[in-house]
């Protein structure tokens, strides 16, 4: 029988991404500065936890990727509960075991996964956003350079480590002058389209059910039916579907998310630097050696008993008080 679990990813057992811990019925709390402490209204959290429903219980840390909003361009988080110490990096430098939170579809038989969505919701119907938060959201797939865990310690604004997840945060403004008009969007295997609105949007995200909130910046979130984020097709195993010579290489079966959406390889080098990013337009429906570039850029084709993604959260609350009309809900089709 199918099942999907969610993951704590982080400081659990001995040390950050040292082992992966199941939720088991518990959820994910930010909070501020230290487990239970407040995030001031308009700021994003410091620490992320296992926590009960009200977070008045919390047990193990998680890995905390902190949204760092008004930097240019986007797609920049403080990363912290890493070895080490604390660093602002690219979303693309970050390893996939730092992330917030783990999912991972597990089945009896071999299968392929498309369609992966995950949505922030009111946790009574995924198409209603949840109430008075703002949440960012970014899948991590860090196979950049020559070792699989490369990461960059980078302000990115030159995050050279090429991840294959989202370079921009999902309910961030992506901006504009780095997006080709009608390319801030990503396309699946299937057709269907995600967009995020842009810095020359008026709203970042389109669900009319928002206007309700009359509080600023209750647009720039992910939920309800106007920010729905795409997980990549197939992952495998620990993502072993997402081969790191292939991603590297820019001609095998991966092509980069990004691809679709930073469209052509000058753009990639005001974020990578120059020549570091060698991938074409994505979204090029040219054939090239009988493949489509987009075709590149859906994930993995190949089958197995378990698919596992790798996603960063970071909240800001909109009001004072504790969040708990607030959820994460993710689908998925196999074959």
């Amino acid at each position: 029988m199918p099942d999907i679990r969610f993951q704590v990813l982080g400081d659990v057992d001995g040390g950050p991404g040292t082992d992966l811990d199941t939720l088991s019925g518990s959820g994910l709390a930010f909070f501020g500065a230290s487990a239970g402490s407040s995030v001031q209204i308009g700021a994003y959290q410091q620490t992320t936890y296992v926590s009960n429903g009200d977070a008045s219980e919390f047990t193990d840390a998680s890995s905390n990727v902190k949204y760092v909003a008004d930097t240019y361009p986007s797609g920049v988080c403080d990363l912290s509960s890493v070895p080490g110490t604390a660093y602002r990096t690219g979303l693309s430098g970050v390893r996939t075991m730092y992330g917030s939170l783990g999912i991972e579809f597990g089945h009896t038989s071999e299968v392929n996964v498309q369609n992966c969505q995950l949505r922030i919701y009111d946790r009574n119907n995924v198409d209603y956003p949840a109430s008075g938060v703002n949440t960012k959201v970014a899948e991590i797939v860090n196979w950049g350079g020559s070792d699989p865990f490369s990461q960059g310690p980078d302000d990115g604004f030159t995050s050279s480590v090429l991840g294959s997840g989202d370079l921009f945060w999902w309910g961030e403004p992506w901006p504009a002058d780095e997006v080709a008009v009608g390319k801030n969007k990503y396309v699946n295997s299937l057709g269907v389209e995600f967009v995020n609105g842009t810095s020359s949007d008026a709203r970042v995200n389109g669900d009319v059910r928002l206007s309700d909130a009359g509080v600023a910046l209750s647009y720039d979130t992910v939920g309800g039916t106007g920010i729905v984020v795409p997980l990549l097709d197939s992952p495998g195993s620990g993502q072993k579907q997402l081969g790191n010579a292939e991603v590297v290489s820019g001609t095998g079966m991966v092509w980069p998310k990004w691809a679709q959406y930073l469209t052509n390889t000058s753009k990639q080098d005001g974020l990578f630097g120059v020549g570091v990013a060698s991938f074409g337009d994505g979204s090029d429906t040219t054939k090239v050696a009988g493949l489509a570039n987009i075709d590149k850029t859906f994930g993995g084709t190949g089958v197995d008993t378990h698919h596992t993604w790798s996603v960063a959260l970071s909240a800001s609350p909109l009001s004072s008080g504790s969040k708990q009309s607030y959820g994460l809900y993710v689908s998925l089709e196999y074959f």
